[in-house]
């Protein structure tokens, strides 16, 4: 068995949207940073989300803006700017499956809605179309609703991966298990942490912060690493996809009478060419009551209602649960914003939704102002160490 020791500024452990943020954005700043990671890269959350990137009208469906549609409305055009390299980071390389996301009512809008999406507080973050402008699966006489123009958009999760994975490949590890989270003799800072690779040898990363960014394994983490004040909560999830045969690219969230999306469409693009509906909102949350054969029939019904001009019934169904991981809020309420909690010269973080990492890098950068933790330049790391791999996207993997 062979050992290995680096030299760390911060060490991440966890690779998913926030790991891979952050590594990009620290080596950027000039931090010697490594990132570990047990599994493939965005296995967890990453790669089963929609990847929307949204500015936060979709939480202001009770006619009305809060502090979680608030703390998110600039978003789209933060990522713009990372698209355009505008910024630090640059995701230009990153595949948009959708410039614009829609927003429709199934039926005649409530007059709440209608009003409040007509007023200025949200002008120029929404914008109702004329019918010449419909996406194509609502270009059909039957459909009566009204149809909205969003800011938000649609990343490739996989090509994000990838374009954040670009030159920082070996610092991006995989290691079968962290063994050891050494104290100094005050046991008031993580001196060293040690891992085991897959081959069996040891790796000895001695850092001068530590931050978690990987998701639900944080709890583990968290216990390992003697945190005690970085409490996480699952919110559970049941995520339905279609496979079709018809041509119709669909972004857009539904209106229903209540304050969240009655469903939410993303269209992904198989290997095959075939597509895929990805159908979330309402009927993912009620869905962890129901089995697998009971969230298909679910889905069938809710997709004739809302689209009865379109055939489903040659169609392939699949379903899964989800957890999202989150810092622990009173009545599992959702986090509205990113996450970070400093502990020792730990940084446990969740970004919380995808179309937060922004906000999470601003958070660390200032916890590493914090800790004293200062960039020391990007020293080469040992190349022979293994390096993590991309995962498969959800819809490559249950089809």
């Amino acid at each position: 068995m062979a050992q290995h020791t680096v030299n760390a500024d911060v060490v991440l452990m966890g690779g998913g949207i926030a790991g891979l943020y952050l590594l990009q954005l620290l080596q950027q700043k000039g931090y010697n940073c490594i990132l570990l990671e047990t599994q493939t890269l965005g296995s967890g959350q990453t790669l089963q989300s929609q990847g929307i990137i949204h500015g936060g009208m979709k939480y202001a469906l009770s006619g009305a803006l809060n502090s979680e549609s608030d703390a998110i409305k600039e978003m789209p055009d933060r990522w713009r700017k990372l698209l355009r390299k505008d910024e630090d980071i640059d995701l230009s390389a990153t595949q948009i499956n959708c410039e614009r996301f829609y927003m429709w009512s199934a039926g005649r809008l409530a007059s709440k809605f209608a009003t409040f999406f007509a007023s200025k507080v949200v002008r120029g973050r929404i914008q109702k179309l004329e019918r010449t402008q419909y996406p194509s699966a609502f270009d059909n006489n039957d459909f009566h609703g009204s149809l909205y123009k969003l800011s938000d958009f649609v990343v490739d999760s996989a090509s994000l991966l990838q374009n954040l994975l670009r030159n920082v490949e070996n610092r991006a590890v995989k290691i079968k298990s962290v063994t050891q989270f050494k104290f100094d003799a005050c046991g008031d800072r993580v001196e060293s942490i040690t891992a085991e690779l897959d081959n069996g040898d040891e790796l000895v990363l001695k850092t001068g912060a530590t931050i978690f960014t990987a998701g639900q394994g944080n709890e583990a983490l968290c216990a390992q690493a003697k945190v005690q004040y970085a409490p996480m909560q699952l919110r559970p999830l049941h995520m339905t996809m279609v496979k079709h045969n018809m041509p119709h690219n669909l972004f857009a969230h539904c209106v229903g009478t209540s304050s969240k999306p009655r469903i939410t469409v993303t269209t992904h693009t198989c290997n095959d060419g075939k597509k895929v509906w990805y159908l979330g909102g309402d009927l993912s949350e009620t869905g962890i009551e129901r089995n697998e054969g009971q969230q298909i029939d679910a889905a069938q019904q809710e997709l004739k209602q809302l689209f009865p001009w379109l055939d489903f019934s040659s169609s392939q169904w699949a379903t899964f649960f989800i957890d999202r991981a989150e810092p622990k809020q009173s009545s599992l309420n959702k986090p509205d914003r990113a996450y970070t909690h400093i502990e020792k010269n730990i940084i446990v973080s969740w970004p919380t939704k995808l179309t937060l990492a922004p906000d999470l890098g601003d958070q660390i950068l200032q916890a590493l102002e914090h800790l004293h933790v200062n960039p020391n330049g990007n020293t080469p790391l040992i190349t022979a160490l293994p390096q993590a791999d991309i995962g498969s996207p959800a819809w490559e993997n249950l089809f």
